[in-house]
């Protein structure tokens, strides 16, 4: 072997002890770490306590935005496209307008806490425009982070049954 290969395999070895300590601090952020920020809705699926899969929001072009803080709290909003209303108020709506945006809205904030050793993310749900969901109680959801894509199943659906939520962490605004 000549001087050259010599040197040329210590600096690889000595690149690769430098970049190692980088790479492993960012094997181990805990979940809680990996979860704050944003992220965009890619699927939002129900399933009734036989697995069928039931309607959760009415509307086409389902939209949604989650957001964790380092601070422990959370915001969810998911919106199906809804129809203008015809008086241009939004307190001045008639019936159908009403039963129409109160079925294409979900949306609901409060705290959160992760069970790192369980993959699970318990929510306190503070507001809901769903009330039934604010019980005071934790309502826990198995997490599933893979890259970029979050994968929240919860097992006590409100309506019974279960929801299978998917994200995608937000891009920065252009």
């Amino acid at each position: 072997m000549n001087r050259r290969n010599i040197i040329n395999i210590f600096a690889t070895m000595v690149l690769g002890l430098v970049l190692l300590p980088a790479s492993v601090d960012a094997q181990q952020k805990t979940l809680k770490e990996q979860l704050v920020g944003v992220w965009t809705l890619v699927s939002f699926d129900a399933f009734d306590s036989s697995g069928t899969k039931v309607p959760n929001i009415e509307g086409d072009d389902l939209k949604g935005l989650l957001i964790f803080t380092d601070a422990g709290r959370m915001s969810v909003q998911i919106i199906a496209e809804i129809p203008k209303l015809a008086s241009n108020d939004r307190l001045k709506t008639t019936p159908t307008e009403e039963k129409a945006v109160a079925h294409a809205v979900l949306s609901y904030f409060g705290t959160y806490a992760v069970s790192e050793p369980d993959k699970t993310i318990s929510y306190l749900i503070e507001r809901s425009t769903f009330p039934n969901q604010v019980t005071g109680a934790e309502a826990k959801r198995a997490v599933t982070l893979t890259g970029d894509e979050l994968k929240l199943d919860n097992p006590g659906r409100t309506a019974g049954g279960r929801t299978v939520i998917v994200w995608r962490r937000a891009k920065a605004a252009q």
